[in-house]
């Protein structure tokens, strides 16, 4: 008797469908998050570029650079989620650039923050995106202990330019 396993593309629709009845019935939450910790990567990354907010919170728990940049090329993911993400230290600078080209997530400050914060983003990006933070981003990286010592003197330099509130 030989066991048909099913193709990577039955797996990965099947786990698609049936992250939609997640959404009517909380108990199968659990059941979703074996399912797609158990999936191959090549089928957590085809995974990433469709699936919806149930799977993407998985996902972001798999700690995998490579997910990571497949989730944000994902059209449904949210500015909440690519919060998390640009804080997270598996970033690559090609995630990095894909976010930082992101019109619509570049304007959320915190991402901005996120950014100029993390040390995994390079240096001429994390410039770029610096010159976009409005003055509460800039005092708060002045402020913190863990900021980049070259991000927290162009931070005290600027608001040496701005009248104190």
């Amino acid at each position: 008797m030989t066991y048909d396993q099913p193709k990577p593309e039955q797996e990965l629709e099947h786990v698609l469908a049936f992250e939609e009845e997640v959404k009517a019935d909380v108990r199968k939450r659990n059941s979703l998050y074996d399912q797609v910790r158990v999936l191959p990567r090549p089928q957590k990354i085809l995974l990433a570029l469709r699936c919806g907010m149930e799977a993407r919170l998985i996902l972001l728990k798999s700690y995998d650079p490579m997910i990571y940049f497949y989730l944000c090329k994902n059209p449904k993911i949210t500015a909440e989620e690519i919060v998390e993400i640009s804080k997270s230290d598996l970033l690559t600078p090609n995630t990095v650039e894909l976010i930082a080209r992101n019109k619509d997530w570049m304007t959320n400050e915190r991402v901005k923050f996120n950014l100029v914060m993390n040390r995994k983003t390079p240096r001429a990006v994390a410039l770029h995106v610096f010159s976009l933070l409005n003055i509460r981003s800039l005092k708060e990286i002045a402020k913190t202990p863990g900021s980049p010592p070259a991000f927290r003197r162009l931070a005290l330099n600027k608001l040496q330019g701005f009248p104190a509130e």
